[in-house]
């Protein structure tokens, strides 16, 4: 049955759920869990889960290992929401004479296939982002999720050389300004800073108040500001260095991108999305809540009228961070600006 807590947080009961390979787990788990922190990052990064309990007399048993651990937080009132499904990677033991013992679990997301860590060489000539997504999608029995503004362009030529699919697939990614990671049995390419779920699904937004949060902080200039992007390509009629530019909507001086790209198409693509990321990084922060099970990294934030200017407008959720203990469930929400630069800015009147 899921835990219940006996605390109220704003008249809702906070609740977890935690199932092993299929299994929920037994009564005495919960009453010696002393927290459970879900991660989930934006981009190519696996989202994380970390179990600390109680070893007390060491009557836990140790979970076998790559053991499939699955958690739903909510509350009572309203239910439950699957917020992951989790491989465990280690088990860790600790103690003190003074501390007692511990047990901390480290779990990744349980889509990161093993197959595509292995190394290997292969190259691919004259497909489109969609054909090599595909290919490596189909060999590892997963179904290919592409999407269309990514899925059509072109790549002359990409080699990988004694790297896993895994690393291959995020350089494809990060050339093309896009996310490729595995999740939900699918392998998933989308646009970066799209807020859509990788899997293509449009996220519900995250509505906050002041009421809302315990704390906040939000730095509203953010890093240094560039005006336009440049990337280089070669032109292989000609054999001249062509350069593609986007522009970022800001002031300052250029970005420039080290390497040449392939293609034009490439060079492009490469230029909008670091245009995309540097207007991210003119403000950043976090908000920190009582439990939103619903939350999920890539989706839009909006700061209510409550907030003072600086703050209140439209954000991106950049990472969120779930936390169940004893004392409660809360969530953090950490936030980057909108690719147009407006967060937390107002319109002149």
């Amino acid at each position: 049955m899921p835990f219940h807590l006996s605390v109220s947080q704003g008249g809702y009961t906070p609740v977890i759920s935690v199932i092993v390979d299929g299994q929920e787990v037994a009564a005495g788990f919960y009453t010696r869990l002393i927290k459970a922190t879900i991660r989930d990052e934006a981009g190519q990064t696996s989202d994380q889960l970390t179990v600390d309990l109680d070893d007390a007399g060491n009557a836990i048993a140790i979970p076998p290992p790559k053991a499939k651990i699955s958690v739903s937080l909510g509350y009572k009132e309203t239910g439950l929401v699957t917020v992951g499904i989790y491989e465990l990677q280690s088990v860790s033991l600790r103690g003190s004479v003074d501390g007692g013992e511990t047990m901390v679990l480290q779990a990744s997301a349980a889509d990161l296939k093993k197959a595509l860590k292995g190394q290997d060489r292969e190259a691919f000539e004259g497909k489109t982002v969609r054909e090599i997504v595909e290919t490596i999608a189909r060999r590892n029995g997963l179904r290919a999720t592409v999407d269309p503004e990514i899925g059509d362009i072109k790549i002359p030529y990409k080699a990988r050389i004694d790297s896993s699919e895994i690393d291959f697939l995020t350089t494809l990614g990060d050339e093309v300004g896009a996310v490729i990671k595995p999740m939900g049995g699918r392998l998933v390419a989308a646009r970066k800073g799209n807020a859509k779920a990788v899997s293509g699904v449009s996220l519900p937004p995250i509505v906050i108040e002041r009421e809302d949060c315990s704390e906040w902080e939000i730095d509203p200039e953010g890093r240094a500001q560039y005006g336009k992007v440049k990337a280089a390509w070669i032109d292989q009629k000609t054999g001249k260095r062509r350069v593609e530019k986007a522009e970022t909507g800001l002031e300052g001086p250029d970005f420039v991108v080290r390497a040449p790209l392939p293609s034009k198409e490439q060079a492009e693509k490469w230029a909008q999305a670091e245009a995309r990321r540097l207007t991210r990084n003119t403000g950043s922060g976090s908000f920190s809540l009582a439990g939103r099970p619903e939350a999920q990294a890539e989706a839009d934030v909006i700061a209510g009228s409550s907030f003072r200017d600086g703050i209140a407008g439209t954000w991106r959720a950049d990472a969120v961070e779930h936390e169940f203990s004893k004392d409660g469930y809360t969530t953090k929400v950490e936030v980057k600006a909108l690719e147009d630069g407006s967060s937390g800015k107002t319109e002149d009147k």
